[in-house]
């Protein structure tokens, strides 16, 4: 089995949602299925993938699929049910468990057989379940799957990758590493390590940003919040000391990209 892949996590909620998106772009890809999305049982859409020529019968059908999710929820915690297959004039709409808390919606027109494509729909859900419990994809990780499913999880790895790099989000995350790396560096030198890895958390959590998600527009907020929380512990001249070096970084990052 000839597979190549590079380790990805889905700690990144970007990165989380692009791979789910795309494996169910896949699994559309692969099977009769025309709509498939993933739903939480209080009905929230978490993933989808919707083609653009969609017709109104199967609009329609995946709406009326999810004022439904209540009832579902409760039929899946009372009675444990896996999986239900709902047959309505448009067409079909097979229903998966996914973990614990998330359902599978696959959509079919009435002239595709349910059963031929269950085999894809099983698949997409082992991989889905492997994203969203946020496991790395790793030849070890592979290992524990079938042939068929870790073909498509790295095939999966490569479209991520793929996707990520058109925009933008893995070339920046690791931009934005780098600059923290040397913010942390900076902060080390004036409040000790274990404080300056503090200030640094508390600083992000306050703009309310993930730290591998900052925008070049952000920056300059975070050195803001970082000022204000370097002034109690070292006094002005260090906080303002601290503040041109980190302005510094991110002049000369800029220059840079």
């Amino acid at each position: 089995m000839a597979i190549s892949i590079r380790d990805v996590t889905f700690e990144d909620v970007a990165v989380l949602k692009y791979a789910l998106d795309y494996e169910l772009e896949l699994m559309v890809e692969k099977s009769a299925v025309v709509v498939a999305a993933l739903v939480s049982l209080n009905g929230q859409v978490l993933a989808s993938y919707v083609p653009d020529d969609l017709d109104s019968n199967m609009y329609r059908l995946m709406n009326l699929v999810r004022g439904n999710i209540p009832v579902l929820r409760k039929e899946i915690t009372l009675a444990g049910i896996q999986q239900s297959i709902a047959r309505y004039e448009a067409g079909n709409v097979v229903i998966t468990r996914v973990g614990i808390g998330e359902l599978l919606l696959s959509a079919l027109a009435n002239t595709s057989s349910v059963t031929q494509n269950l085999p894809q729909i099983y698949r997409s859900v082992q991989i889905l379940s492997h994203i969203s419990s946020q496991k790395p994809i790793t030849k070890e990780e592979l290992a524990e799957y079938g042939e068929d499913v870790a073909e498509e999880l790295a095939e999966l790895t490569r479209r991520l990758y793929a996707g990520l790099e058109t925009k933008g989000t893995v070339g920046q995350r690791k931009e934005n590493e780098e600059t923290l790396e040397k913010f942390e560096s900076v902060l080390g030198n004036v409040v000790g390590r274990a404080e300056s890895e503090m200030i640094m958390v508390a600083s992000i959590n306050q703009l309310g940003i993930s730290a591998k998600e900052v925008e070049p527009a952000q920056w300059r907020q975070l050195i803001a919040q970082i000022n204000d929380a370097v002034e109690p512990k070292a006094g002005r001249y260090y906080a303002e000391m601290v503040g041109t070096q980190l302005m510094d970084i991110i002049t000369k990052a800029e220059e840079m990209f």
